[in-house]
């Protein structure tokens, strides 16, 4: 699967890489844990088992990275990382969840991750992702058409334009701008819109209906498109 990341070289760190571990399995925090205290050029500033305290943590620590785990018993990782994102000067995110799959990748991306590591994958393969993220890159999977048709399917038609704007990464300021409404607005709605990925995401993925139209955020043709017959519920 292609990888997004950055493409132009970045200058090193003059200090470690400041890593926030978010995971409910005790030995999954604990073995994270230690592979940041082992590993030169990072430095694990907190762990946590849940999402409680999650935010005001990111405000007071201030970590440059976040290490989230997608399943956390009653919250989920694409909400929580959608808040964490929404902060002033946020972390950069890396869902690590045993779930990265191509149907996993629309949800992330509008969730605004900047990067999906599976569970299983080497350990070098986070700890490049950590590197990349803090340095401004991403490292998520290439956005797959068929996936994002299909994953549409799952949404509102009021919702399909600013779910495209947010797969484009247009900053939700400027979401809301577009479409005439306000920032909590655009926020609300994105939940929700995660919300709904999140429902269909473990079925599997069909091929969109034929007589489906194409759908692009306003006043501008660089969103990919998202596709639905549903009318609003």
């Amino acid at each position: 699967m292609d990888i997004v990341s950055a493409t132009t070289p970045t200058p090193p760190r003059s200090r470690d890489i400041r890593v926030l571990v978010v995971d409910d399995h005790p030995a999954v925090r604990a073995g994270l844990e230690g592979l940041l205290i082992g590993e030169r050029g990072f430095e694990c500033v907190a762990t946590l088992a849940e999402t409680d305290g999650l935010l005001e943590a990111v405000s007071e620590i201030r970590p440059d990275v976040v290490v989230l785990d997608y399943a956390l018993g009653a919250d989920d990782g694409l909400t929580t990382c959608f808040r964490v994102k929404q902060r002033d000067s946020p972390p950069a995110v890396v869902l690590y969840s045993a779930y990265v799959d191509r149907v996993f990748t629309v949800p992330a991306a509008i969730a605004q991750a900047d990067a999906t590591v599976s569970k299983t994958a080497p350990v070098g393969e986070l700890l490049s992702a950590i590197r990349d993220v803090a340095s401004g890159g991403l490292r998520r999977p290439a956005l797959d058409n068929e996936v994002i048709e299909a994953a549409s399917a799952h949404l509102l038609t009021d919702d399909l334009p600013i779910a495209a704007m947010l797969l484009s990464a247009t900053p939700v300021g400027d979401i809301a701008t577009i479409v005439d409404t306000s920032v909590a607005d655009v926020r609300r709605r994105a939940l929700r819109i995660i919300g709904r990925l999140q429902a269909g995401s473990r079925r599997r993925v069909a091929p969109p209906a034929p007589d489906t139209t194409p759908l692009t955020s306003p006043e501008t043709n660089r969103a990919p498109s998202l596709r639905n017959d549903r009318r609003p519920d």
